[in-house]
């Protein structure tokens, strides 16, 4: 069973039913006799460390028997079963260096070279922001009609965010800035001050946005506001287990509210497999695309007295006497 937790990497969550194994698992006879006694606390600080949060891989610790129950986990990262704080893992800076330019790449082959040399150059000269909007997503976020206004909503919350009220960057097709609604005079407006400010870029005919506002935000390692899942071929061709990852560091969504369109921000912790530094386990399930159910999650722990987390406190406790 340990061969098949431990693969962080490759497995991010799981379906109900093999939850329901994992958890029949812990509750066995068989995982209550696995786990280590004694153990060297500076390793799984090291594994903790050099694995970038959620993972120790030293092992199972403690023994006895496990308490496996289903619950969920707060905004902040909290189980609401044993109070463990899961944690944001980190991404190795190289990572993403090397996805950005393998990025690079495949947009290079996917579209005119004379076209994306131009959006490259016009970035650097606009850029970095704070935030990229795909346009067209959020603009048909309540159905086949464009909404400027709607845009201009989320917009202006994403300038609000800026640390320095900067707008953010939005992607919209030139079919979208000169035709149908943007006729309109007061969209004409809003689309001359973005396009003043330097905010707006209209990808050419017979472009694909998508590539565009990808790019965008990798180059400029900023939010990504989209509602977009980012499963089609399109993303399957970066055949990377490193674009989950960020993604979900990086995706900002929109719903809709009383008050018109509300964001959800990135979560601020890991939504992986997570083995904490007192060798409890956290397994999420995998969700609908709808984020406004929870999310469901299986939580593993032992006796605190026979956890690490006891063991690390009374040892930093005899350091100081």
């Amino acid at each position: 069973m340990r061969c098949c937790i431990v693969c962080v990497p490759l497995v991010r969550q799981v379906s109900e039913s093999t939850s329901q194994i994992v958890e029949e698992w812990f509750n066995s006879e068989y995982a209550a006799k696995i786990g280590k006694k004694n153990w060297d606390v500076n390793k799984v600080r090291e594994g903790i460390v050099q694995g970038g949060g959620g993972w120790h891989g030293q092992g199972w610790l403690g023994s006895g028997e496990w308490k496996a129950v289903k619950t969920q986990v707060n905004e902040d990262g909290l189980c609401l079963s044993c109070g463990e704080k899961l944690v944001s893992i980190d991404i190795d800076p190289k990572e993403t260096e090397n996805f950005a330019a393998s990025l690079s790449k495949l947009v290079c082959q996917k579209e005119a070279k004379a076209n994306f040399d131009h959006f490259q150059k016009w970035l650097e000269r606009h850029g970095p922001f704070d935030a990229v909007v795909d346009g067209a997503n959020v603009g048909l976020a309540n159905g086949h009609k464009f909404s400027f206004s709607q845009l201009n909503t989320v917009v202006e919350q994403l300038r609000q965010m800026s640390p320095l009220k900067r707008l953010p960057l939005i992607i919209l097709h030139i079919s979208r800035v000169n035709g149908g609604p943007a006729q309109n005079p007061k969209n004409r407006r809003l689309i001359e001050n973005w396009k003043k400010n330097g905010a707006l870029y209209a990808t050419p005919q017979g472009s694909n946005d998508d590539w565009y506002w990808l790019y965008a935000t990798v180059s400029c390692k900023c939010l990504l506001l989209t509602n977009d899942e980012m499963r089609d071929h399109l993303f399957q061709l970066l055949g990377s287990s490193f674009f989950p990852r960020w993604k979900e560091k990086h995706q900002i969504r929109t719903s809709a509210s009383t008050g018109g369109r509300s964001l959800i921000l990135p979560p601020r912790y890991s939504i992986v497999i997570q083995e904490s530094a007192n060798g409890s386990w956290h397994v999420p399930s995998v969700t609908s695309d709808d984020h406004e159910i929870p999310r469901k999650w299986l939580c593993a722990t032992r006796s605190r007295k026979n956890s690490l987390h006891n063991l690390w406190t009374s040892s930093s406790t005899s350091d100081c006497t």
